[in-house]
This record gives structure tokens, sequence and C-alpha cells, in this order.
């Protein structure tokens, strides 16, 4: 569920559909490879509001939403270590994002925090689903909120398999992803016509993370999440 080229419901339209058409809806601006980053942050804040429900979040997952949310914020991660390292981010795009955006309070910042916060919110859905089903002893451990969430977040990227993007190196910057939108419409314009991102050199494989990989992910996820930065 990402960088998908399809029609999208516009943004305007989705809140007047059908509470049960709204998941999908906001699902496929997420997926969408031609949906701007304030877009997709509309987005985020409509899933982390339905993920309430256990229900709608075992769909999301099975629906894929792990590929988009993941794809943001690998990039923030690389990207803000590359700065780090005074590297040069894999930005392919003539207007480069600044350090800044990336700094707390910045606009990649708050795009990557509001993914950690939606995979915060359907890892506790995922184990609360999961792991308590038939178990009263663990359903009281999880309701009394003696599981931390970093675990719950680590088990949910361990069990649910998602798509990490692979790069074309045919094509410029070694196919790198840009401005660290993630694929998305750049909020940017040249010429009055906004810049579509380097979305459609980018390849998927499925990814199943060791438990390690899961743990080591997810204490870099919640530190987000606080609004930290860990990488």
């Amino acid at each position: 569920a990402c960088g998908r080229k399809g029609r999208v419901v516009p943004l305007g339209q989705i809140h007047s559909l059908r509470p049960s058409l709204q998941p999908r809806a906001w699902l496929d601006v997420m997926a969408s490879a031609h949906t701007t980053r304030d877009d997709k942050n509309e987005a985020m804040q409509e899933i982390l509001i339905l993920a309430k429900d256990k229900e709608i979040s075992r769909w999301f997952l099975e629906e894929g939403i792990l590929d988009s949310l993941m794809f943001i914020l690998s990039n923030y991660f690389r990207n803000y270590s590359s700065f780090l390292r005074n590297e040069n981010p894999s930005f392919a795009c003539e207007i480069p994002e600044p350090f800044a955006s990336f700094k707390q309070g910045g606009h990649a910042f708050y795009h990557a925090r509001l993914a950690a916060n939606c995979c915060v919110a359907l890892g506790k859905a995922h184990c609360a689903a999961v792991h308590t089903e038939g178990d009263l002893l663990l359903m009281s451990a999880y309701s009394r909120g003696s599981v931390p969430v970093e675990r719950q977040l680590a088990q949910m990227l361990f069990e649910v398999p998602h798509h990490m993007k692979v790069m074309n190196p045919a094509h410029g910057a070694g196919g790198q992803n840009v401005n660290g939108t993630n694929g998305e419409m750049s909020n940017d314009n040249v010429g009055g016509q906004p810049q579509l991102q380097q979305q459609f050199d980018v390849e998927f494989t499925l990814t199943e993370l060791s438990m390690q990989q899961a743990e080591d992910l997810a204490s870099s996820i919640k530190a987000l999440d606080d609004g930290k930065i860990d990488v």
C-alpha cells in the first residue's frame, strides 16, 4: 500500500462518505504516489482516530498500511542520519529539503512523527486484539498498561510483514527518494507546477523483521512518537 498510481477520493469528499467507506479512502490517500505531504498528514490524523477501533486497526494492517508508514519513517531516519554524518541526503530533486525540516518542529519531523503516532496506535490495537483472545490474564496485563508500549510495537512489527522499497539504480541519484516526502507530490512549486517525486522509480519487496530488528526499530519509532529523535 505505497506508491500507487490510481485515483483517490478528493480529501474534501471523504468525510461525506459512509463511515464504512472512509477507512479505505484514507488508506488510498496514504498509498497514493500523487497525494501531497499535507494530504498524508491529514490522512494520518484520521487514521489515528479510526485506529481506536480494534477491528478497523486490524483491517488497516491487513491492507498494508505499514507499507506507507514505514516508507515515511525509513526515509526520515535515513535522511536525518545522513545530515548528522555530514553526508548528502538521498535527494534527487533540484530543491533539497534543509536539515531544519528534519529537526523537532520541522515539516519532515512532523510528517514522520505522525507516522510514528499511527504505528504506536496500530501496535496497541494489534496486541490487544491478537494477544489477548482467550487469555484473560494477558488481557488484564494489557488493560493495566503493564506491557510496555515499545514491546507492543515491536511485537506488531515482528508479526506483521510489510513492503520496503528497493531502489531502481537505473534512475538518477541511485533512484533515491527525494525531498524526504516519501513519494508524494511536493508542496514546492517550480514554474507554478507541483513537482512529482520519483516514486515511480521505486519497487517494493516483502520484508519480515527478526525480533531484534523489530525491537530496535520500535525503540526509534517510540522515541519519535514521544517527540524525540533516536537514530
